[in-house]
């Protein structure tokens, strides 16, 4: 786009001199428009270089103060006005103003011929505009063939790069990085990219709080970023969402090098988007096509069909998991279990898995979506990774975590581990949103003995009396005293009350079940029968 300090260079503007309002130079023209009434900024849509001669301007200086102030307001580039004949120079009211408002205000020769102005400047702006819509679809034509030629993000992120001369990166939802291509040098944010693959959660959190990203997703649209020099944003970007779905998968950043960011910067960003969510999309059709016969093979496995084990074990090894090698298994429970949420966690975990390379088998079984993988040291961090990419505002997840067991018939057992822990997590109330079944412990052998087991425990009838409405404080405070090893001064803590409360709240429970804390087969056994009263007490 052509600036006010660019159409000063035209031939036909030799003589024009910058008489106020220097610091606004580099405001942009759409336009060179003549005008020769009082009222100017009502014929004006903004963004015109405004010609005009001394004839119809206001002669006192409070209305030429709100002449001036009224094109601003407008957002008029600027104001050329012809002087020698009627003023000698422009007003010192609107010099006052136009420096005021970094308005450019410019004198000109009575002599200059508008017209000539108006033409050569024009057909610049028209012909800088023609170039760009040139750039812009070959731009667009280059990032089809990409699509077409089976081109992935990383190469997405170099062709772009090149074609603009500017820095690349491409990002999933949680700004971790995928891609990325780089020219020029790096400012603070970039290199902390660079070396931790992810945005710097501070510029995050930065663009969170002051709207940026909120914008971007109510518009899904780009959005320019100026400078924030306090989180490390020295270079100004462009940031456009990837859609598919009409759900975010990501992001791509234009970053400035050594050149300001432009209108073609800005539409070239939109046709990046655009590739590099077809390019996930196709990524995702090709998962959906594999999703049926994963499906299949996994309901098979986890029904455990005698005999099948070797045609079975053949059929993972398409996918890369070799099932004599050690498993886990993944299950992702939703709070909200409509078919919609399914498909969307199914689809997000996918994802994750293309992005990671996993050696997995995922799939939707029984309204949960399930994981099938080859066994490693981080399964938590799995399933935090798992977890962060599905979770959502009011639709809370809780991901459970087999043990680790080699062969086809092991898979069944597997997913009943992940259910079992799955249940006994619901009966404790306050669990954590990722549980490991090698964790549970005591807690599923007491599954396993069943709802008989409260008819028999001693202490089941003591434990019940504080779950009544008038005790419900005295039950909770049992269980995290017992949960903590009797230390009183955790137990507090944990219930965000003074230990003499505490103490008390012990001596009331002492009373009501007529036991004695102080010996640890008791607080073992009281313990116990909290924990059967959770699991199968649930009248």
């Amino acid at each position: 786009m052509l600036t006010v300090a660019d159409a000063l260079l035209s031939n036909e503007l030799a003589g024009a001199q910058v008489v106020a309002g220097h610091k606004g130079l580099d405001r942009q023209v759409a336009w060179v428009h003549v005008v020769g009434v009082p009222d100017a900024a009502q014929w004006l849509n903004g963004g015109e270089l405004v010609l005009t001669t001394a004839n119809a301007l206001p002669t006192e200086a409070s209305e030429q103060r709100e002449y001036i102030r009224a094109l601003a307001a407008k957002d008029v580039a600027g104001l050329a006005l012809a002087v020698g004949r009627i003023l000698a120079h422009a007003p010192a009211a609107f010099c006052e103003v136009a420096d005021e408002l970094d308005f450019p205000l410019i004198e000109i020769p009575y002599q200059a011929r508008f017209v000539d102005i108006a033409k050569t400047i024009n057909q610049r702006i028209t012909a800088t505009q023609m170039a760009n819509v040139e750039r812009a679809l070959l731009i667009h034509q280059v990032l089809t063939e990409l699509i077409l030629e089976g081109g992935d993000l990383k190469r997405l992120a170099e062709t772009l790069a090149g074609l603009i001369k500017q820095s690349v990166s491409i990002e999933n939802e949680r700004f971790e990085a995928l891609a990325s291509h780089n020219i020029g040098v790096y400012d603070e944010a970039r290199r902390y990219t660079l070396s931790e693959g992810r945005t710097d959660p501070r510029l995050v959190r930065a663009l969170e709080d002051r709207g940026v990203l909120p914008e971007i997703r109510a518009t899904l649209r780009p959005v320019f970023i100026p400078q924030m020099v306090d989180v490390g944003l020295e270079m100004e970007r462009i940031l456009a969402p990837i859609v598919v779905h009409g759900d975010l998968y990501g992001y791509i950043w234009i970053i400035a090098d050594d050149r300001p960011l432009s209108d073609l910067d800005r539409l070239a960003i939109e046709s990046g988007a655009t590739v590099a969510a077809l390019i996930i999309f196709y990524q995702e059709a090709v998962q959906s096509a594999e999703a049926s016969l994963k499906g299949g093979l996994l309901t098979q496995l986890i029904q455990g069909e005698p005999g099948r084990e070797a045609v079975l074990a053949d059929q993972a090894l398409r996918y890369g998991l070799d099932l004599d090698a050690p498993l886990v298994l993944f299950v992702i429970e939703s709070r909200d279990r409509s078919s919609k949420r399914l498909l969307q966690i199914d689809r997000r975990i996918n994802r994750l898995a293309l992005m990671q390379n996993w050696r997995a088998v995922i799939s939707q079984f029984a309204g949960n979506v399930v994981i099938l993988s080859q066994a490693s040291d981080n399964s938590v961090k799995l399933a935090e990774a798992m977890r962060d990419a599905v979770q959502t505002p009011g639709a809370n997840v809780r991901i459970a975590i087999s043990s680790k067991l080699s062969g086809a018939r092991q898979v069944s057992t597997l997913y009943s581990q992940c259910q079992d822990a799955l249940h006994i997590a619901a009966c404790m109330g306050d669990a954590p949103a990722i549980i490991e079944f090698d964790r549970l412990g005591y807690l599923h052998t007491l599954l396993r003995a069943g709802s008989a087991a409260l008819e028999t425990n001693l202490y089941v009838p003591g434990v019940r009396l504080l779950r009544d409405e008038q005790n419900a404080d005295l039950f909770d405070t049992l269980e995290i005293y017992l949960d903590n090893g009797g230390n009183g001064l955790q137990a507090a803590k944990a219930l965000n009350i003074h230990r003499s409360t505490l103490i008390y709240r012990l001596e009331r429970i002492k009373e009501i079940c007529g036991v004695e804390l102080s010996d640890p087969a008791v607080r073992t056994n009281l313990q116990v029968a909290i924990k059967l009263v959770r699991l199968f007490d649930h009248s």
